[in-house]
């Protein structure tokens, strides 16, 4: 589990309204004072990409690093969603700069030879960081590997992310 250049926390931040769920394979939009939420990230990662001065926020949760040309879903794989995340952002207004967060790719089986399973996680993470690499986006902070699945939640507002785990409960990056 890897955190970088994670920002001070701030009092935790209430909604009036429930986040918006973005279910594996899919990708959301939050604005001003909508939250984001992907819930068990186990392998799977989760590419936050913020515009903080429009107060925008879009998430995908990711299955897989690479996929099918022919999908008509890139966002459910890693090489492919941070363009999609960009043209989402870029049509409800968002200019750069943007920053980005990962969150997930745990290594569901650990113990398990590598011979018998691919590496998933590693490679949705790998993929991850390569797409914003490419899209000039910095990763601002990351909780990914390590064994345990997460959840995370994206406050638009104040642009920042939290992660939940059973085993270490919730912290903000």
């Amino acid at each position: 589990m890897t955190t970088l250049v994670a920002p001070r926390p701030a009092p935790d931040v209430r909604s009036d309204t429930p986040p918006i769920v973005v279910a594996m394979g899919r990708m959301g939009l939050a604005k001003d004072n909508e939250q984001l939420k992907a819930i068990g990230l186990g392998s799977c990662v989760a590419i936050v990409v913020l515009a903080p001065t429009q107060r925008l926020a879009a998430l995908a949760h990711c299955m897989l690093p690479a996929g099918d040309a022919s999908d008509n879903a890139p966002e459910k794989f890693a090489e492919s969603a941070v363009a999609s995340l960009l043209s989402l952002l870029n049509a409800a207004g968002a200019t750069a700069p943007f920053a980005a967060a990962l969150v997930g790719g745990a290594s569901m089986f650990p113990g398990v030879a590598s011979a018998f399973v691919r590496d998933i996680a590693g490679g949705n993470v790998i993929a991850a960081r390569n797409a914003l690499a490419v899209a000039s986006i910095p990763v601002r902070a990351e909780d990914v590997g390590g064994s345990i699945g997460r959840s995370v939640l994206v406050d638009a507002a104040t642009q920042r992310v939290m992660v939940r785990t059973i085993r270490h409960g919730e912290r903000w990056l």
